[in-house]
């Protein structure tokens, strides 16, 4: 630009020891393209004179080498009276490296809009897709707040030209008449605050302060290398008091600083509350040096008054709204005052809710938590859990390994098939329990709510926040999906609200999203970079443990997949779904090869044969995870309302990913709403099941509000904005006082009874048959029946067990209806049309003995699900010679076959065992072993090649 070719620039670089990147500094300070530059290099007390280095880069350049470390404001100061007298001066720290067109363009803008002082767009120096500094906004006690956040990348959002209050230190280019008018940088700064301390003034004498993005300057930042970190946060504190008493005039000075004194105050409080007495003898510290020196502040305020020419009224209108003092104790986000000076503000570590957070939230949280589960589920642990609806009982530890490891299964009139890969993994579970099957099935009962939080906990490691992970943690533990599923026995959904979270967190870090990473190739600022055979691997790993416990995980994941893929095009941020669906694809393969042979076997009735309809729940309903004894009242909204937060406020990732939270929570129950009006084609799986996705996105979205309300909202002007943090405050509130009420009742609303002493297994029936072996024929909706079941009708279903023992797991997996079975289902459906009488003698041929029909989860008044039988099932049951009702049990119709003799029974299985057929399944079943070993070892190799990649890298940056 030709109007600022003419201009000469005076550059000022204050050094003091500087390490092997001053070569690199002065070398972009040689490359500049702006050639009227004059350096000036004052150095402040280094033990090694470094004259020749510096002419060895800029031999013309002037060396002014002082005695003693007399701080950078006095240091840089020396070039005030320079001659001749330079159109500019750039004031640099010696840790930057500037761009070689960085100073032109300052000047350019200076020159074009009429500013006094200009500053950069500051990078990472190890890593220039990082900014660290655009900029900064300053509030009306002083308080800095930078205008970008910890780790951002840089994808020029932050490109445009803009007033600021301030801008950080590094490279700031000062009109020389204006440095002079305002007498510099305040000589009693040693460190930290001048440069905002230095745009304060120029605002005050009229000048612009703007900040040029174009200009692009690396700076290290490392100021707590060159003094101790105590004295950093001292010097940053003492001088912004230093500032705020001196700036204001005397009207101001009665409203602002009474303010900040109060901040203060409270902000000491805290820190004596919670034992940071260094922190708390800064804050106290920084009023007692400024209040004891009163003849320095008063001459400063007279020097201030006489060049000031714009009110303080209209300087308050180019500050920050609010407190960002307050707002610093409350969130992990660090101001950007730390620029002023050679490094940063007072990091994000000492702020009050992160210290608590490193030391005590972790443990105070957990430690709630698991209180919370303990006393809620109190009477579960102690009395034990009723097998009621999918609460099977395991049997015991050799039931497990023999259910396995054989080719027979005990489901229908008994079929010959591969074992289900479930029956295994119970297996091992039940050694590494020493054989305590009951204790097992209660930490896979009620565990799976604090796994579900843990696992929740360490999806939103990633934001880091942990006060993100806090609230993330409350509202999953607050969502009625697992207290209704363990009171309608639904432990399918139980088992994935603790495996979700996890599978979440593999897949999200497979696809690399911000901040699990990015899908362009740059890390997210705490992700690592494992390989894809790894990530896949992961996932595959975790998928295949969740399918082999519940079929329909894969139902979950698709509806997973499926929110995060549309939330991430109406987010507009689209990138890295590619590599999601691989991870995914691939995850899957490798769960489906660890399944095999079962999955195989079983895949025509993967997904059960649920009829459609259930309760019916209405769209209302499923929005308030209502479908059953939790969240049927007006605080059931109140999760929902505090998640809209971030949909107000949020920025950036956080917006998208509150978009992504609110996708998997209207998409499960849009598909809960399919399943209960009866609208899909295909067999569903309960609500409870459908919606856990739905929790964890809840669970995101509200925790991006918390995120918001740290990063977002301090940005905004004062209105509505501020308000909307205080309504999703008291509708989380509102949302946990439910769970109080859960806990309050000792056994998560389960019911306290099960049909396991109902005819024929109670113990007072058990010799009833005459020594038969007889079996149990079950009808009933499939949700409330205790076992696995085949359709029979139009919301009937049905299942055959053995009459000497109530059902175990090792009927929960029925797979494909076999022919001899699903004669006994026709003879049921059919006798109606046939108009048979004697449906007993018919039924003896298969030794069935009794007749159970289910139509509620337990006896009356126990469990509140109820699905009555149709009115048909009991005319044709009643109206039949051989079919004797049984004992009153509400909840439960029995009837009992008079026609069944010891010569009419044929108790054979389906198909006899066959030697060769063994074998070969058993073969099978050991290569299936094998490669579930495989693949552990290939994943803990691969973990540890990269943890050790990972040391050494951070190694080499050391």
């Amino acid at each position: 630009m030709e109007a600022t070719s003419d201009i000469r620039i005076q550059v000022v670089i204050v050094s003091h020891d500087p390490g092997l990147w001053f070569d690199e500094m002065l070398e972009s300070v040689a490359a500049q393209d702006h050639h009227l530059v004059d350096v000036t290099v004052v150095d402040t007390g280094s033990e090694a004179d470094p004259t020749a280095r510096i002419h060895r880069f800029l031999p013309q350049a002037t060396v002014l080498r002082l005695e003693s470390t007399t701080g950078f404001a006095s240091a840089a100061n020396r070039v005030l009276d320079a001659d001749p007298a330079p159109g500019f001066i750039a004031v640099c720290h010696d840790d930057v490296v500037l761009a070689p067109n960085a100073l032109r363009l300052l000047a350019e803008e200076a020159v074009r809009s009429n500013a006094g002082i200009v500053g950069p767009k500051y990078v990472d120096w190890d890593d220039q897709s990082v900014i660290r500094q655009v900029g900064l906004l300053v509030d009306k006690t002083g308080t800095p707040v930078s205008t970008v956040e910890e780790g951002e990348l840089d994808q020029q959002q932050h490109d445009a030209v803009q007033d600021m209050f301030a801008v950080p230190g590094g490279c700031v280019l000062v009109r020389a008449d204006l440095f002079r008018v305002v007498g510099g940088f305040d000589p009693k700064m040693s460190f930290c605050y001048e440069h905002v301390d230095l745009c304060w003034r120029a605002r005050i004498v009229g000048a612009r302060v703007m900040v040029v993005p174009s200009a692009v300057v690396r700076h290290r930042q490392r100021l707590n290398e060159r003094l101790p970190p105590p004295l950093v946060g001292r010097f940053y504190r003492r001088h912004r008091v230093r500032t705020l008493l001196s700036v204001y005039g005397f009207w101001h000075s009665l409203r602002v600083v009474p303010q900040a004194m109060i901040l203060s105050a409270v902000g000491l409080l805290a820190a004596v509350l919670t034992g940071h007495v260094s922190r708390a003898r800064e804050i106290a510290g920084s009023w007692g040096y400024n209040l004891v020196r009163p003849g320095s502040i008063r001459q400063r305020r007279r020097e201030i008054s006489r060049v000031r020419h714009v009110g303080d009224a209209h300087i308050r209108l180019s500050q920050a709204r609010g407190f960002a003092q307050l707002a610093s104790f409350l969130t992990e986000r660090g101001g950007g005052a730390g620029s002023s000076g050679f490094g940063r503000e007072p990091s994000a570590r000492s702020t009050l809710l992160s210290r608590l957070s490193r030391s005590r939230v972790s443990v105070v949280v957990w430690l709630a938590a698991l209180i919370l589960v303990l006393l809620g589920a109190r009477g579960l642990i102690s009395g034990g859990i009723p097998v009621a609806g999918g609460l099977t009982g395991l049997g015991s530890s050799s039931d497990l390994l023999s259910g396995w490891w054989s080719e027979f299964r005990p489901v229908g009139l008994g079929q010959e098939g591969f074992a289900p890969t479930g029956l295994g993994v119970l297996t091992l579970l039940s050694w590494l329990f020493l054989g305590e099957t009951g204790l097992l099935r209660t930490v896979l009962i009620v565990g799976m709510v604090p796994l579900g939080g843990l696992g929740v906990w360490r999806l939103m490691r990633p934001f880091g926040a942990q006060w993100v992970q806090v609230v993330a943690l409350a509202v999953y533990m607050a969502n009625p999906v697992p207290y209704n599923a363990l009171a309608n026995g639904v432990w399918d959904a139980l088992l994935l609200y603790g495996a979700v979270p996890w599978l979440m967190g593999a897949l999200l870090t497979g696809g690399r999203l911000t901040p699990f990473g990015s899908s362009k190739g740059t890390s997210g600022p705490v992700s690592h970079r494992p390989s894809f055979f790894g990530e896949a691997l992961s996932v595959g790993l975790l998928l295949a443990l969740t399918i082999a416990m519940v079929s329909e995980a894969l139902i979950v994941v698709a509806l997973v997949l499926a929110g995060l893929l549309l939330g991430s095009v109406l987010a507009g941020t689209a990138e890295g779904t590619v590599r999601i669906i691989l991870v995914a694809v691939a995850g899957a393969a490798v769960a489906a090869v660890l399944n095999l042979p079962w999955l195989l076997d079983s895949l025509p009735s993967l997904f059960g044969d649920r009829p459609g309809g259930g309760r019916g729940s209405s769209w209302a309903e499923l929005l308030r995870f209502d479908t059953g004894p939790f969240g049927d009242d007006r605080l059931g909204w109140a999760l929902p309302i505090g998640a809209v937060l971030p949909l107000a406020l949020a920025n950036d990732y956080r917006l998208a990913w509150a978009v992504r939270g609110w996708m998997l929570y209207l998409g499960s129950a849009a598909v809960a709403l399919a399943a209960e009006q009866d609208w899909s084609p295909v067999p569903l799986p309960r609500p409870e099941v459908v919606q856990v996705p739905g929790a964890v996105g809840l669970a995101i979205a509200a925790a991006m509000g918390m995120a918001a309300f740290q990063v977002d909202v301090p940005r905004y002007r004062f209105g509505w904005r501020q308000f909307v943090p205080i309504t999703a405050l008291v509708a989380l509130v509102a949302a946990m006082l439910p769970l109080l009420a859960v806990v309050a009742g000792g056994h998560w609303n389960a019911t306290d009874e099960d049909y396991s002493d109902v005819a024929p297994f109670s113990d007072n029936t058990a010799g009833d048959s005459d020594g038969l072996e007889s079996r149990v024929l079950w009808i009933g909706h499939p949700d409330v029946l205790p076992q696995g079941s085949w359709k029979l009708d139009d919301g009937l279903s049905f299942a055959v067990s053995d009459s000497g023992a109530f059902p175990t797991v090792a009927q929960r997996w029925v797979g494909e209806l076999d022919d001899r079975t699903r004669q006994v289902g026709e003879s049921v459906v059919g006798a109606p049309t046939a108009g048979t009488k004697r449906l007993g003698a018919e039924l003896s041929q298969w030794g069935i003995d009794t007749i159970l029909v289910a139509e509620r989860l337990a006896p009356a008044p126990y469990g509140d699900l109820s699905q009555p039988a149709p009115r048909w099932l009991f005319e044709m049951l009643d109206g039949q010679l051989d079919l004797a009702p049984g004992s009153l049990t509400a909840g439960i119709a029995t009837y009992h076959n008079t026609a069944l003799k010891p010569s009419t029974t044929e108790l054979s299985v389906a198909v006899s065992p066959d030697d060769s057929a063994s074998g070969l399944t058993r073969l099978l079943l050991a290569v299936q072993l094998a490669l579930w070993v495989a693949a552990l070892i290939g994943l803990a190799r691969i973990s540890t090649d990269e943890a050790s990649r990972r040391r050494a890298l951070r190694g080499e940056m050391r």
